[in-house]
């Protein structure tokens, strides 16, 4: 059977959407990719004021953490929910990109953190087998898998917990050196000195809050060792989400 030039150039076309398709499937690595959020927390006696925040991923892209608590210093050290902002799977991060001032000591730290994969991947392999997986989002179809939640104590301590239902594991922990900072550090809405960034950066602590700082208010406390009872303080909700199918 002889192939004119209209089937040759339907064939041309097909065999070039097969190689888009496969190129995309190898480029996209599903197998790899999972389902995750990720939020910080930090003791409410020990406020800060972040400037970078995010995990860094293998492929040079980034995954943003939820700093929306700390931000606005309502956040606690016992903080037993997560962010749900995400709809679609993400490789697992490869490391933490962290910068921020601490109220109190009125130090600036700033590192970037390798972070163990390995070990990050068998912590969601065994939540997947034991079905310990959250509900993350709901938009467009139901999505599960673990959170992140960082956790910034005082005097530079920073932990990263790994959280699911009846399931809390830590993955990460580091304790941090303070660093000089530079003028582009005390930027915000321009340049500032290091009291005005200090004064613009924690104008919303109360007066009577900063006071007890002042007067020593919990100044000697470890919060780094210090449990965060996630477990516990969940323990009801995931019972009701299992009698009503939302988990299994």
């Amino acid at each position: 059977m002889k192939i004119n030039s209209v089937n040759k150039l339907l064939i041309g076309f097909g065999i070039l959407i097969i190689a888009g398709i496969i190129y995309r499937v190898l480029t996209f690595k599903g197998w790899e990719r999972y389902n995750y959020s990720a939020t910080v927390t930090a003791p409410a006696s020990f406020p800060i004021s972040i400037s970078t925040l995010y995990f860094t991923l293998e492929n040079d892209d980034f995954e943003s953490i939820n700093s929306e608590d700390v931000s606005g210093f309502s956040a606690k050290w016992q903080s037993y929910y997560t962010s749900v902002n995400h709809a679609e799977s993400q490789k697992l991060p490869s490391a933490i990109k962290i910068s921020y001032f601490s109220y109190r000591d009125q130090k600036f730290y700033n590192d970037s953190l390798q972070l163990p994969r390995d070990k990050i991947k068998e912590v969601f392999a065994t939540a997947s087998k034991n079905k310990q997986f959250l509900v993350l989002s709901q938009y467009a179809g139901t999505k599960k898998g673990l959170a992140f939640m960082v956790g910034i104590a005082n005097d530079g301590n920073v932990v990263i917990w790994l959280r699911g239902v009846n399931l809390e594991q830590e993955v990460f922990r580091a304790k941090l050196k303070p660093k000089n900072p530079t003028p582009n550090d005390y930027f915000i809405h321009g340049r500032l000195t290091k009291d005005e960034y200090f004064k613009e950066a924690f104008k919303d602590l109360s007066d009577s809050v900063k006071t007890l700082f002042k007067n020593g208010y919990d100044e000697k406390a470890n919060y780094i060792d210090s449990p965060s009872r996630y477990i516990e303080n969940n323990k009801e909700l995931w019972e009701y989400q299992k009698k009503n199918g939302f988990i299994e």
